[in-house]
């Protein structure tokens, strides 16, 4: 099958190199590149760096899919279908151009966790169980038919970029059981149960401060969650200091939830809308990420304190 592949995220390069071994991949469509890191240095996406290391062309990096000339160019390259992974919303001008459609893999169970950003809120929500879907794209936001679907189980300590590395590689496998199918014209696509939809918005800065007030299982699957970007803080002495891994306890107190209820040698227990959770290592602001036992030998936390 000639195969056009769709992406930025390194999310998707698993996809693209498992579709390497079995199809033609004669083209490729990424964002353009962006400055990046302090210096401001202009870099690709990771799916057009890994396209280009394996002289796959064209690499298309339109700033407009609106463009005409973007659809005359994708028609000429007559692909059967377009393969999308993680990349940005397509006009029916661009995804109605081959002729076995375009599909997606996306890391959720659809119509669960609808959105940018699926991964983190699936374990921000405590869920046991996620995987990917591969569906047809269509007008919709992640609202197309379904054409397969994978479960897996999500791990009680689990994070999102281990979790996001697990779903990479079964999106690939999934990928290119959905395209022999389509192939051979073996597959029934299923609509989507519209009633029984939830939704993954972006993930955002503003978010990433500890409410203190909530569960301790709450927050601990915040933490969790939200590894890399944005982060998890909160905030000692007027100092904001990021959380890098905690666990809840089975324990309670009657005091007022952000109470430093124990401070040992290598961990602080903090008293949440409901139990406790224990930190064991931190990132301080302006420094590295060290464990509470570390940080203590510089800085007292004594029993008491108030965290915000």
């Amino acid at each position: 099958m000639r195969i056009v592949f769709m992406g930025s995220a390194d999310f998707g390069i698993c996809a693209l190199e498992t579709l390497m071994e079995y199809h033609k991949v004669v083209g490729v469509v990424s964002t353009p590149a962006k400055p990046k890191g302090r210096g401001r240095k202009t870099v690709e996406s990771p799916i057009s760096s890994y396209a280009r290391n394996r002289n796959i062309e064209p690499i298309l990096t339109p700033q407009n899919l609106k463009n005409p000339e973007l659809a005359k160019t994708l028609s000429e390259l007559k692909a059967d279908i377009f393969v999308v992974v993680a990349f940005r919303i397509l006009p029916e001008m661009i995804f109605s151009i081959p002729p076995l459609g375009t599909i997606n893999i996306h890391a959720s169970l659809l119509p669960l966790y609808r959105g940018a950003a699926p991964i983190q809120r699936a374990i921000e929500s405590g869920e046991k169980e996620t995987g990917v879907t591969i569906f047809r794209i269509d007008k919709g936001i992640d609202t197309g038919e379904l054409i397969l679907q994978k479960k897996v189980q999500i791990g009680d300590q689990e994070t999102t970029p281990e979790l996001y590395m697990r779903l990479s590689r079964l999106g690939a496998q999934a990928l290119v059981e959905s395209i022999d199918m389509l192939q051979k014209g073996t597959i029934h696509p299923l609509k989507q149960d519209n009633s029984n939809t939830t939704n993954a918005p972006k993930l955002s800065k503003m978010e990433a401060k500890i409410d203190w007030s909530e569960t301790n299982i709450n927050i601990f699957n915040k933490i969790r969650a939200f590894k890399p970007f944005p982060g998890t803080f909160m905030v000692m002495n007027g100092k904001r200091i990021a959380v890098e891994w905690a666990y809840p306890l089975d324990e309670n107190t009657s005091t007022k939830p952000g109470t430093v209820t124990k401070s040992g040698s290598d961990f602080i227990d903090v008293q949440c809308g409901k139990g406790v959770l224990r930190i064991i290592r931190i990132k301080p602001e302006g420094k590295r990420e060290m464990s509470i036992h570390d940080f203590i030998l510089g800085t007292d936390i004594p029993e008491g304190i108030l965290l915000n």
